[in-house]
């Protein structure tokens, strides 16, 4: 494999392969595709003032050099050289704005102009391509022969890799070697690329047969009949479907019939993503999903099907998620179901809506700084939700028996049974969780029991909102939480010790804020622990 490597990476070097890439070069642009993600004006205008604000970190350059910021880790480098930024600098509009675009590229393509091992891996290659694609419009805008040849010449060479090199044995090596979840976004930026590509460059529209041939496959594998995507995050299915709305887009623009896979594929995933809207019209963030703003999911979803703030189902049973509703409160909880998700460690999370605001949820968003990050951000103890020994669940599906779940009202109230195997495998402990959610959504009373007849540690976590005040009572048998100048007391009953600890909330850009959890520990009985706490309105 590694010699395989290096005599891939000295051909794509080479003279040859670089003259194989200008052959037959240039060809012009046929077909512009719209880009439906919206610009931030005021990002594009800091971009031309030399400030970027890239993968969560601010860097000043102020001779206009991206390309020369040193110390970047891999995140960065993928997230700067897509050029999604781009759309910033387009909102932002004007001629200073263009200049500085069009800059920028050209001194990326000073460096960058033959095969890179790092900037022309395929799915970063494939984010620029279309990067460039949506934003040509923009960058063209005014006259520039000299600009117009460069870029046109260096789009075409990139396009032709992309096209000579992602295969179809190059897509199922990528199930292999990155897992399912992980290489079906992969796999859908790059099939987005060449879409694009192919349209804008060529009119030949048995190549685009074949890559939407290859996009059904990976839709029929990375969504299941509810419509969610196999990652279970709100943010990665909100990115997805953004880039179905794109090709959806162009493939009409271009007088193609849209395939059904790809048209029912986009319905579904835009109603189940309206499970996971919060009152205050962001996401919950389960799976390490970001927030996102009410105004981006409108735009996509608006785009996807014309009905941005439609009502969205209250279950995704099949998927693992319920959600509980009376009057201004709403609660969101990942049942556990194993084999629809593959970012899962937190069994029976729960994100507690007050309104508009969260009371209780994860630690945030998945920033992929580094490895030891993301691992920590998906762990059980990053959410609210119950863990033993401090260790997360098995995920194991096969190995596991099928958790279950069972919701019904009684007397006014929204209840859900909840029950999961994920610690059975470690310390022979089957978990259930209760919750009830009272009639005028003032009242949430949550039993919790371990089965096992070990003597086991556990703890229950309460990640609060970064906005709320927290005070223990003298015992520690109670707490009062204030959030917008009302107040919650939380309580529990039986033998064991309430803390307030710290915690923290990582941001859509990365910024981390710290914040508070209470933390109810303790150590299970003889066969059945059984743990009985709750929070309700106090003021």
């Amino acid at each position: 494999m590694i010699i395989y490597k290096i005599i891939k990476s000295l051909f794509f070097k080479s003279k040859l392969y670089n003259y194989y890439l200008l052959k037959n070069n240039i060809k012009e642009i046929l077909f512009t595709p719209k880009d439906i993600w919206p610009g931030d004006p005021i990002l594009g205008d800091k971009i031309v003032q030399g400030y970027y604000e890239i993968a969560g970190e601010k860097n000043y350059s102020p001779d206009n050099s991206l390309w020369f910021i040193p110390n970047k880790g891999n995140y960065w480098m993928k997230e700067a050289h897509s050029f999604t930024w781009l759309r910033h600098l387009k909102a932002r509009s004007g001629h200073l704005a263009r200049k500085h675009a069009r800059y920028l590229i050209l001194e990326w393509i000073k460096t960058n102009e033959k095969w890179n091992e790092n900037t022309w891996e395929v799915e970063v290659l494939s984010r620029r391509l279309s990067s460039w694609l949506t934003n040509i419009d923009f960058l063209l805008a005014e006259k520039d022969e000299d600009f117009s040849s460069i870029l046109k010449k260096n789009l075409f060479k990139q396009i032709k890799h992309l096209q000579s090199y992602a295969k179809k044995s190059y897509f199922f090596h990528l199930d292999r070697k990155l897992g399912l979840e992980n290489a079906s976004i992969k796999k859908v930026k790059i099939l987005r690329g060449l879409i694009l590509s192919t349209l804008c460059f060529d009119d030949a529209n048995h190549k685009v047969i074949k890559y939407l041939r290859l996009l059904e496959l990976e839709l029929y594998k990375n969504f299941n009949n509810e419509g969610v995507h196999v990652s279970k995050s709100p943010s990665t299915q909100l990115s997805i479907l953004g880039d179905l709305v794109t090709i959806r887009e162009a493939i009409k623009s271009n007088q193609m019939d849209v395939m059904e896979t790809l048209v029912m594929t986009i319905q579904k995933a835009s109603h189940s993503l309206r499970f996971f809207r919060t009152p205050n019209g962001d996401f919950a963030t389960f799976n390490g999903s970001k927030q996102e703003t009410k105004f981006l999911i409108d735009k996509i979803l608006n785009s996807a099907d014309g009905k941005a703030r439609a009502k969205g189902p209250i279950s995704l049973y099949k998927s693992g998620f319920e959600k509980l509703t009376r009057k201004q409160t709403t609660l969101f909880v990942d049942t556990f179901r194993y084999n629809n998700g593959f970012l899962s460690r937190a069994p029976h999370a729960i994100q507690i809506n007050i309104g508009k605001e969260k009371l209780f949820g994860s630690c945030g968003s998945i920033f992929e700084k580094n490895q030891e990050w993301r691992e920590s951000l998906l762990s059980a103890s990053a959410h609210s939700s119950l863990i033993i020994e401090s260790t997360n669940p098995s995920i194991k599906d096969n190995q596991i028996k099928e958790p279950t779940s069972k919701r019904y009202q009684k007397n006014g109230s929204e209840i859900i049974n909840l029950v999961h195997y994920g610690y059975q495998e470690k310390f022979s402990a089957v978990c259930s969780r209760t919750i009830e959610v009272g009639g005028t959504g003032k009242n949430i009373a949550v039993l919790d029991q371990i089965f096992s007849d070990k003597l086991l540690k556990f703890d229950i976590r309460l990640h609060l909102n970064t906005k709320a005040k927290v005070s223990l009572s003298l015992d520690k048998r109670k707490a009062i939480i204030i959030l917008n100048d009302q107040g919650w007391l939380f309580n529990y009953e039986g033998q064991f010790n309430l803390s307030l600890e710290p915690s923290i909330f990582v941001c859509d850009n990365g910024r981390i804020n710290e914040t508070s959890q209470l933390i109810l520990r303790g150590e299970t009985l003889k066969e059945n622990t059984e743990v009985l706490w709750g929070i309700k309105k106090d003021i």
